[in-house]
């Protein structure tokens, strides 16, 4: 990208038609993050929100795996990094926990929502 243009702050999926947020904010609790996700303003909409566990799974290239057997990110996925990420979904089991997906070793986990992971919004 040449010197002085913009990156776009949204990529949209081709595999799954999901528009996705490509800059994440700080780390915030689920409730802050489901607060912030309904907040959100990219490039004139406004209907964003925190993506399902199998929408974050979906970023993950399941074809293709590390020496352990973990996917990696899909190779074209712009946003690229090793952080852990909230999504919308609610423990069944636990309430007080929701899933979270950390792309370091695409492990998916779920914790306290009180605890602060990052966020990644998307719609469509």
């Amino acid at each position: 990208m040449e010197p002085g243009i913009q990156k776009p702050s949204t990529w949209k999926d081709p595999k799954t038609g999901l528009e996705w947020q490509c800059k994440s904010p700080d780390k915030m609790t689920w409730y802050e993050a489901q607060e912030y996700a309904g907040s959100v303003s990219l490039e004139g909409k406004k209907d964003w929100r925190l993506p399902t566990l199998a929408e974050l799974e979906s970023l993950l290239d399941r074809t293709k795996g590390r020496s352990d057997g973990r996917p990696f990110m899909r190779k074209e996925v712009p946003f690229r990094d090793e952080l852990s990420y909230w999504s919308s979904t609610t423990f069944e089991r636990h309430t007080k926990n929701a899933w979270i997906v950390m792309f370091d070793g695409a492990y998916v986990l779920s914790y306290y929502k009180s605890n602060s992971y990052y966020v990644r919004c998307v719609r469509g």
